[in-house]
């Protein structure tokens, strides 16, 4: 058990103080460190969600179903989008300012001592917490890959890979074979894995993983989709989906998941989707959309939504991370017109236009106007549109 110090008064400066800490370190360390102060990461029911995209909405597909069959649901995720708090959630309540900083003032002598990174912090967080509570499922999101991230030192009963696609190859490598090692690392022995990939390569290697770690394979079909509004068809029923066509690739990975943990009631499935909400992911705003479609693949389905729900005359406000790959990205929406904009991120390689002027500029050329490039610029931009 780690001591108590009040070093921070307010959550203000705890926050500050965790999104300040950038020292990484392998994974191998991070679960010595684990080891050494015997930190809680035995949680029941545990649901360890990894893939390129589609992550973050098929947490919260899962943790609405789960939550509407009446369980009491925590759930880990990155980045935030509005404030650091939801990260940590229960219920979809993110956790309190004075729980926070109660965890943060606790941990202290640990996270000076070990030099913790702001994930490692929040991760050490989330464990304490969802052990004090309890809950009747635990939904944790990846940061980066599986095998080596660092949530990873949990344990799971089901594994969800949402997919594959190229993002972060400085550290998860240059193929999708090599990236998709690295996402099915969070598949332990005896654990159930249910994906929506659909590269029959890929789906060979998790089929042989799977196989090597007595895991059990779900591989799941998405029915294509052409037109909006979108339909999914679930035990013989029909439902129709008003969001971006990607929505439907994580709603068949949530339903068969919750399906398989639990006896999913069909009724209470089209409340669920009608009452989905999930900031920056196509979300409107008037003629304005936030899409934080922040590589390849979030690109291609960016277009792909664009095309179905058949927007006109559609301006492009682009900004992105420096370890993006934002040329690629550029050269695929060469069918807009597209300004690149900056803003307040010493890691965005954007362009010389600050973001509020870059929109007006689209506003008054184009009659749809669609941000997007990177969650952390999107939700940046978010916080701007709610406030102006």
């Amino acid at each position: 058990m780690i001591g108590v110090i009040q070093m921070f008064k307010t959550v203000d400066e705890a926050i500050h103080f965790i999104e300040s800490q950038r020292a990484k370190r392998s994974f191998e360390d991070f679960q010595k460190i684990i080891e050494r102060y015997q930190i809680p990461i035995d949680l029941k029911n545990v649901i360890h969600v990894a893939g390129t995209n589609g992550k973050g909405s098929t947490v919260t597909f899962i943790k609405d179903l789960l939550m509407k069959q009446g369980y009491h649901v925590g759930t880990f995720t990155s980045p935030y989008i509005i404030k650091h708090h939801e990260r940590i959630s229960v219920d979809g309540k993110p956790i309190s300012d004075d729980d926070l900083l109660r965890f943060i003032n606790r941990l202290l002598p640990l996270i000076q001592q070990e030099h913790l990174s702001m994930f490692e912090i929040d991760t050490l967080i989330m464990l304490y917490y969802f052990n004090e509570l309890d809950l009747d499922y635990h939904i944790i999101e990846c940061g980066i890959g599986g095998l080596h991230d660092k949530t990873n030192v949990i344990k799971s009963n089901v594994a969800v890979i949402t997919n594959i696609g190229y993002d972060h190859q400085f550290m998860l490598g240059d193929t999708l074979l090599e990236i998709a090692h690295h996402k099915v690392g969070i598949v332990k022995e005896n654990v159930s894995l249910f994906t929506t990939e659909q590269n029959k390569e890929i789906l060979s290697y998790f089929k042989d993983y799977c196989t090597k770690h007595q895991s059990t394979f779900y591989p799941l079909q998405v029915e294509k989709q052409y037109q909006y509004p979108y339909h999914l068809h679930f035990h013989q029923k029909e439902y129709v989906l008003h969001l971006p066509t990607y929505q439907v690739s994580n709603l068949t990975l949530a339903l068969n998941v919750v399906d398989y943990l639990c006896d999913l009631n069909d009724e209470d499935i089209q409340a669920v989707i009608d009452d989905f909400k999930w900031p920056c992911r196509f979300e409107q705003f008037g003629h304005l959309y936030l899409d934080g479609a922040h590589n390849i693949s979030g690109i291609e389905a960016l277009i792909q939504t664009i095309k179905e729900r058949k927007l006109e005359d559609v301006g492009i406000v682009f900004s992105a991370l420096m370890d993006k790959d934002c040329q690629k990205m550029l050269d695929m929406l060469k069918e807009f017109d597209v300004v690149i904009a900056d803003f307040d991120d010493e890691r965005s390689q954007g362009g010389h236009i600050p973001y509020q002027k870059a929109i007006e500029i689209m506003k008054a050329k184009h009659q749809n106007v669609v941000v997007t490039g990177s969650l952390h610029f999107v939700s940046t931009v978010r916080k701007y549109v709610i406030s102006a």
